[in-house]
């Protein structure tokens, strides 16, 4: 609400100077009275203009945030028999969904393992680009490390999760704005879960 609050006192000072310069003016009373109305009337209309200027923007903005869909991303732990070696693995279980009524085209997911030194792209989860209907849940879950090893992540990486931080993404456009949210979560070495950083 400043901005119009400013605009228009700058529009009254222009006016107050305007009206001064005038008065300074060797005119009749009636040219006079004419003027000073006309810069009053013209001053008026531009400070309603200025309003109703930023009234529309406020509502054009309002009505992008209303059309955005709302996107729920979370990690969760689970356990799991890997085949064919019949061994009991921790599983990351990535939860995303659509808790909105607008369907969210475009949007892309994204995993990574990173520290301050290095960022690893965790490949092949989800999609490039993918549409979630409303109210649509899904889940993607994969043993860990079975899977890191199996996609390329560097051995040290999947060996040592202590010193990474996973983090789980999504972007996607909307109305010509991008719209981008991330989460992380530590490794626990004791529990060997994932748990909120």
């Amino acid at each position: 609400m400043k901005v119009p609050i400013v605009i228009s006192g700058m529009l009254l000072l222009v006016a107050g100077v305007f009206s001064f310069w005038v008065s300074g003016l060797d005119l009749q009373t009636y040219d006079y009275l004419s003027l000073l109305i006309s810069i009053v009337a013209t001053t008026g209309a531009l400070i309603s203009a200025v309003f109703l200027v930023y009234g529309y923007l406020i509502n054009l903005s309002a009505f992008k945030e209303s059309q955005k869909p709302r996107v729920l991303l979370q990690v969760h732990n689970g356990r799991a028999i890997l085949k064919p070696v019949e061994q009991d693995v921790h599983m990351t279980e990535i939860f995303y969904a659509n808790i909105s009524a607008i369907e969210c085209k475009g949007i892309t997911l994204y995993a990574q393992l990173l520290n301050s030194e290095k960022c690893v792209d965790i490949p092949d989860l989800f999609s490039s680009s993918l549409n979630l209907p409303p109210n649509d849940q899904r889940t993607r879950s994969f043993p860990t490390k079975a899977y890191l090893e199996a996609h390329g992540v560097p051995q040290a990486v999947f060996n040592d999760l202590g010193r990474y931080k996973l983090r789980v993404g999504y972007k996607y456009f909307i109305m010509g704005e991008k719209v981008e949210s991330f989460y992380e979560y530590a490794w626990d070495r004791d529990m060997e879960i994932w748990v909120i950083a």
